[in-house]
């Protein structure tokens, strides 16, 4: 495993995205990805994840959002997110120096038992190393939410229907927020008039289906 090229710094914000190994999928149908968001909320806590096969159909966030499970002072505030077939991206902002890493890692190793135990796999899941950027200007923050709420364009049946996928938090910035106060929307969004003008510059950045590459890195898919 390579030494990462920064630290995570309370305050500041991150790209984070990492890949199944070798191309496969971590996501086969819908239960996979409502769980997969369960995690992304339920491991946002200094506390222990709930057992989250004692929830369906994401019951256990709502269980969060009704106070009815105390998850202690959040580790990182998620800011946006998209679920693909293969991979995920997410834009995170450090609370506390290094809190990302714990989250992430309560994410993936929870995800892999998951998927491991499900369909009967063994092995690695995810690529050894979960990728991560720094974002050290705002045009980054705001140029990488437009990839991250495109990302799901090349899939059979999303083209231009991007702000409808469920997987991601898309529909969550120009409709309304499903997820209420833990996903810290307001960080992007408060830069725009309203919703319409935030879709709208997000589809005006993808309207050649490209992106600044010296933003964004090569490597991303």
């Amino acid at each position: 495993m390579g030494i990462r090229a920064h630290n995570f710094i309370k305050g500041e914000f991150y790209h984070i995205y990492a890949h199944g190994i070798g191309g496969t999928n971590i996501f086969n149908e819908e239960k996979d990805y409502k769980r997969f968001i369960t995690l992304l909320f339920s491991a946002n806590g200094i506390n222990s994840i709930p057992r989250l096969d004692r929830k369906i159909d994401l019951s256990l966030v709502w269980d969060i959002l009704n106070n009815k499970i105390d998850l202690g002072n959040p580790l990182i505030n998620l800011v946006s997110f998209s679920l693909m077939p293969t991979h995920f991206h997410l834009l995170l902002e450090e609370r506390k120096d290094d809190n990302i890493s714990k989250y992430i890692h309560k994410i993936l190793t929870s995800h892999s038992k998951y998927f491991n135990l499900k369909y009967e796999r063994r092995g690695h899941l995810f690529e050894n190393k979960f990728n991560s950027k720094h974002i050290d200007n705002n045009e980054y923050a705001l140029i990488l939410s437009c990839y991250i709420h495109k990302n799901s364009k090349d899939l059979p049946g999303w083209k231009n229907k991007e702000d409808s996928y469920p997987w991601s938090s898309y529909q969550d910035y120009v409709s309304e927020n499903r997820w209420r106060h833990l996903l810290k929307k307001d960080i992007i969004e408060d830069q725009f008039k309203n919703s319409e003008e935030y879709k709208s510059f997000v589809e005006e950045h993808y309207r050649d289906h490209t992106l600044p590459q010296a933003l964004l890195g090569a490597e991303y898919d």
